[in-house]
């Protein structure tokens, strides 16, 4: 019997992947386990192998364009088998951005598609056993998204769930209206995000007038705050002079917002628009911690171990959570869940973008532990070989920019983590130490949190820890 390939949800924040390239053509017998095509994600070009052994009777995406999850992607028949071919809208009228392009079945209508081997035609199902099928295993959902949902009649099945576990949560319904939905009355005409809409109404802007700048054109909070304070200057400044318009720049270079920069993109987007982010910065001697690095690189010179900073923040952080860990924790639609594992992701800079490998359990690692798993996943993530078990279960992120020569900056908090260590570079200066100014090695710290998972006192009291142990490292060896 023929099987369904489709695209896989290779970790909880992943909406679409990029067909990289098929590695495969329409009949081709291929075996399970054997890699059909490549994936691109923000994090990683992946394999998806084969579920089954068998005859490739369709490819239904094109290579660069992006897929949702759970779209099919192809059609893998037993041989000798007989396979009704799918209809395929034309690209230019799929759905746009995060929405899934349902195939038409030459021989079924419903959407979900289950291949059969052709037989003589039969008559359809009737539609009320039709809907039994579809009822038969509700989705799981929040109270407050089947309240939505049953308020403005809309089939959960057809909403794809961010909450844990396959959850559907209420943000996913408001984003399932936003998307997919047709706006109310007057307003058909206009693509605008409910926030933009009610700011409108509040500051008497006419939406019309507002060309918007999120996707698709739609308008955005910005756009709206724009028009407002534009509005609000033409009461009091005078009329300027009209100028000729200078003549617009040419680009020397266009790149394209695809693939992996994209998805990164949006991530980031959603990630300041989405948590209550603060900084906190501070400078630490990091004299000892120099110190320190020196002194065990000498004595693991035998075991071919070289530590880095980044290696001994990873331990330094882990310590620190295990002291509060309110940072170590994710805010979801029930509430702060405190996690039990404290795993540190570790950001690495491609050429294109940037990933983010985790070290599992880093609290419980050895420092040479760490260091030979933090340079496999720096050697790996540069060639494109990290899987995507490794890019996953993160619980808190470092990134480091001190090798760029920066001293301090404002790091984005990796989602659905609630914090992130931003360290900069470790600089010799003139400060007081014991009463005489003295050259020190300074290190600045930045930690950006979400305010609505932890408050700025224990936040602050986190990095105070850090810094402790920055300025104390001996206690790391305790």
């Amino acid at each position: 019997m023929a099987v369904e390939l489709r695209m896989l949800q290779m970790d909880q924040t992943m909406t679409k992947g990029k067909i990289g390239k098929w590695l495969v053509n329409e009949g081709d017998i291929v075996t399970e386990g054997q890699p059909l095509l490549e994936i691109e994600t923000d994090k990683v070009v992946h394999e998806q192998e084969s579920p089954a052994a068998g005859v490739i009777a369709q490819l239904l995406a094109e290579e660069g364009r992006d897929v949702p999850v759970n779209a099919l992607l192809a059609i893998i028949a037993a041989p000798g088998e007989e396979v009704a071919r799918v209809e395929v809208e034309p690209a230019a009228a799929q759905q746009t951005f995060g929405q899934a392009s349902k195939p038409k079945l030459a021989t079924q209508t419903s959407e979900k598609l289950a291949v059969e081997p052709s037989k003589p035609a039969t008559a359809p199902l009737p539609r009320a056993a039709v809907q039994a099928a579809q009822s038969a295993a509700p989705p799981k959902a929040s109270p407050a998204a089947r309240q939505l949902a049953e308020k403005l009649a809309i089939d959960l099945t057809q909403v794809k769930a961010s909450g844990p576990g396959g959850r559907i949560l209420e943000s996913d319904v408001q984003r399932y209206i936003d998307l997919r939905a047709p706006a109310p009355a007057e307003s058909t005409r206009l693509k605008a995000s409910p926030l933009a809409r009610r700011l409108a109404k509040e500051h008497g802007i006419d939406l019309r007038a507002i060309a918007g700048s999120g996707p698709d054109g739609r308008i955005v909070r910005d756009d709206v705050l724009q028009a407002s304070a534009a509005a609000a200057a033409t009461l009091v400044a005078p009329t300027p002079p009209v100028l000729e318009a200078p003549a617009p720049q040419q680009a020397t270079e266009v790149i394209p917002l695809s693939g992996i920069r994209e998805i990164i993109a949006e991530r980031m987007t959603m990630s300041v628009q989405t948590n209550a982010s603060v900084t906190l910065h501070t400078e630490v001697d990091a004299t000892a911690f120099v110190e320190l690095r020196e002194m065990l690189n000498a004595k693991l010179q035998a075991r071919e171990v070289s530590l880095t900073y980044t290696d001994l923040l990873v331990k330094v952080v882990s310590n620190a959570l295990q002291e509060h860990p309110r940072l170590n924790a994710t805010l979801t639609e029930d509430g702060i869940h405190l996690l039990g594992e404290i795993n540190i992701g570790v950001a690495v800079a491609l050429e294109d973008g940037l990933v983010v490998p985790v070290m599992r359990n880093a609290d419980k690692a050895r420092l040479s532990d760490i260091s030979v798993q933090v340079k496999s996943f720096a050697e790996r993530a540069r060639s494109n070989q990290l899987t995507p078990g490794e890019l996953q279960g993160g619980t808190f992120t470092i990134t480091n920019l001190g090798n760029f020569g920066i001293d301090a900056f404002t790091p984005i908090i990796n989602p659905p983590e609630c914090a992130i260590l931003g360290v900069g570079r470790i600089l010799k200066k003139p400060v007081v130490h014991n009463d005489e100014i003295v050259i020190r090695r300074m290190l600045t710290l930045s930690l950006t949190f979400d305010h609505r998972v932890v408050d700025g006192a224990p936040a602050a009291q986190f990095l105070q820890t850090v810094a402790g142990y920055i300025q104390d490292p001996y206690l790391l060896l305790v």
